[in-house]
């Protein structure tokens, strides 16, 4: 990213991408049963390249990418936290882990890593 670049400019540089590339994802808070809450949002949605296999990661994991626009938009409370829910494709998936991006010590992007 270049140095002068704002958190705005993260962001609807990331926004633009998922609008082109991404595809819809439901994140869910809570029980399948009873959810606290749900919502639809843009995801970059990929498998792990063989390098990045550590520290827990595993093949059947996936990295997803969503934005803060995304959270907002479905009035999503806070951060995506460890425990919360991704459907991909259909099937339900579990938050492992929560990477937060900051540009200029504000959340530009997070990086969601999934299993099951």
């Amino acid at each position: 990213m270049a140095a002068n670049m704002t958190p705005a400019d993260a962001i609807a540089m990331l926004d633009r991408q998922l609008a082109a590339h991404g595809e819809d994802v439901v994140l869910r808070r809570g029980l399948a049963a009873a959810p606290t809450k749900t919502g639809t949002v843009r995801a970059f949605v990929r498998g792990y390249k063989p390098e990045e296999l550590v520290s827990g990661i595993t093949q059947k994991d996936s990295l997803a990418v969503v934005s803060p626009t995304g959270l907002a938009a479905i009035s999503w409370p806070g951060d995506v936290i460890e425990g919360d829910f991704v459907t991909i494709n259909g099937r339900a998936r579990r938050v492992a882990a929560v990477g937060v991006f900051k540009v200029a010590g504000t959340p530009a992007r997070y990086e969601l890593q999934v299993t099951g």
